[in-house]
C-alpha cells in the first residue's frame, strides 16, 4: 500500500502558529492555496455534467438555477449505473451532487496536493493514500467494517448487495467499490463536488442541520473541504463551531462506552453528535459559528469531530461549490484494537508530534 505522496506539487507546510490555531479551534482556513487550472477544469466538469443531464441550468444564467424539482430529482436517481452506486448527477431542492470524487482530477485538486499538510498533522507515511481508480474503474481500499461504515454501504449501494446489518469492527483490507459508489471509506476518493444553488433556505437560529461527522472510533481524524469557485461570504460555505471538537469528542466516547455503535443509523435519534445531542444544543448556544468563505482554491481543514454544518447560500448568482475528503490513517499506524479504544481521553493520540507538541 502506498503511504507516501510521489513527486507533485504541494500545498505550502503550516506554520507553529497555523497548527496552534487548528489544535485550539479544531478548523483551518486556507485562502487559495489550490491549483487554479485545476479548480476551472473541476468547475468545467460540473458544468458539462450539469449540461448533459439538468439542461435547462445554463452556465452564466444565474436565473435558470432554480432548485431541482421532485421530478428532476427522480429522473436523476433512476441512472444509477449497472454496477452499483449512485447516479453520477444527483440532487434535490437545492443541493446537486456530482460523484467525481475517485477521479485524477479532484484527487490532484485537493488530497493530494494536501499530503504534505496531511502528514504533517497526523504523521508521515501513516495515511492511505488515495489511488482513485485502477484499469477496470473500480477502487480498492481498506474500511473499517463499523455499523456506521456499513450502513453507509448499504445507503450508497443499496441494501440489495447484501450487505451485514451490523458491523464487524474489524478491518476489510482491500474493499472494493465502484466509481461513484462511497469511496470515501476505503480512503480512495473525495465526496465528489458537493454544490449549494442559490437562495437555499436558512437553518434558522437553532442551525437545523448542524452535526458532528461519523463515528468517534474508527481512523478519520482530519478532513478537508476544498472550493472550485468563489464562496463569498453568506454564499454557502462551510460553517464550524469553533472549539466544539474536544466537547463532541469526549461525550461520543461516554456513548460508544455505554453501548452505542451505530452512531451513523440517523442523525436525528443519534445520541452523540446527532441533532438531539445536549452537548451540541450547549455549544449553540455559548459558541459562535464561524462563514468559512473564501476565494477558488480555498481549503477548509477540520477535526473530524467539529460542529458544521453547510451554511446557507443567499446570494443570487453563487452556486456554492466544494468537494469533501477524510484522511484515513493506516491499519499500521491505528490498529483494529486502538480504532475502538480511548481510554486515555487523548484527542490527539493518532496525531503527529509536531501538533502534539503545540
Amino acid at each position: 500500500m502506498v503511504t507516501s505522496c510521489p513527486d507533485m506539487k504541494q500545498v505550502e507546510p503550516l506554520t507553529a502558529s497555523q497548527i496552534a490555531h487548528f489544535s485550539r479551534d479544531g478548523y483551518l482556513v486556507l485562502p487559495a492555496v489550490l491549483d487554479p487550472e485545476l479548480c476551472r477544469q473541476a468547475r468545467d466538469e460540473m458544468w458539462g455534467a450539469i449540461e448533459a443531464d439538468l439542461p435547462r441550468m445554463k452556465r452564466g444564467e444565474p436565473s435558470t438555477w432554480a432548485p431541482i424539482t421532485e421530478e428532476e430529482s427522480s429522473r436523476l436517481s433512476a441512472q444509477k449505473p449497472a454496477g452499483g452506486g449512485e447516479p453520477y448527477l444527483g440532487g434535490s431542492g437545492h443541493r446537486l451532487t456530482i460523484r467525481n470524487g475517485a477521479e485524477e482530477l479532484l484527487l490532484n485538486l485537493a488530497p493530494r496536493a494536501l499530503w504534505q499538510v496531511a502528514e504533517q498533522l497526523l504523521g508521515k507515511g501513516t495515511l492511505v493514500w488515495p489511488a482513485g481508480l485502477d484499469e477496470s474503474g473500480t477502487t480498492t481500499g481498506p474500511c473499517f467494517m463499523s455499523d456506521d461504515a456499513v450502513g453507509g454501504l448499504a445507503s450508497h449501494m443499496g441494501s440489495e448487495m447484501g450487505w451485514p446489518s451490523g458491523g464487524s469492527f474489524t478491518t476489510e483490507e482491500a474493499l472494493r467499490l465502484p466509481k461513484t459508489g462511497p469511496v470515501w471509506l476505503n480512503g480512495q476518493g473525495t465526496r465528489g463536488l458537493y454544490c449549494t444553488l442559490p437562495k437555499s433556505p436558512s437553518p434558522g437560529p437553532e442551525y437545523r442541520g448542524s452535526h458532528s461527522d461519523g463515528a468517534c472510533y474508527g481512523r478519520w481524524r482530519l478532513q478537508m473541504a476544498a472550493y472550485t469557485d468563489d464562496v463569498p461570504p453568506n454564499s454557502g460555505a462551510f460553517t464550524v463551531w469553533p472549539g466544539s471538537h474536544t466537547r463532541i469528542w469526549k461525550e461520543q466516547w461516554k456513548a460508544f462506552q455505554a453501548g452505542e455503535k451505530h452512531t451513523d443509523t440517523h442523525l436525528a435519534v443519534r445520541n452523540a453528535g446527532g441533532y438531539t445531542d445536549p452537548v451540541i444544543g450547549r455549544i449553540k448556544a455559548d459558541t459562535q459559528p464561524i462563514d468559512c468563505h473564501g476565494p477558488a482554491g480555498t481549503v477548509v481543514l477540520w477535526h473530524t469531530k467539529i460542529l458544521h454544518i453547510a451554511g446557507q447560500n443567499s446570494s443570487d448568482d453563487v452556486i456554492r461549490q466544494a468537494t469533501i475528503y477524510g484522511f484515513l490513517k493506516t491499519t499500521a499506524a491505528v490498529s483494529d484494537a486502538l480504532a475502538v479504544d480511548s481510554e486515555d481521553g487523548d484527542i490527539w493520540r493518532d496525531w503527529s508530534d509536531e501538533l502534539r507538541g503545540q
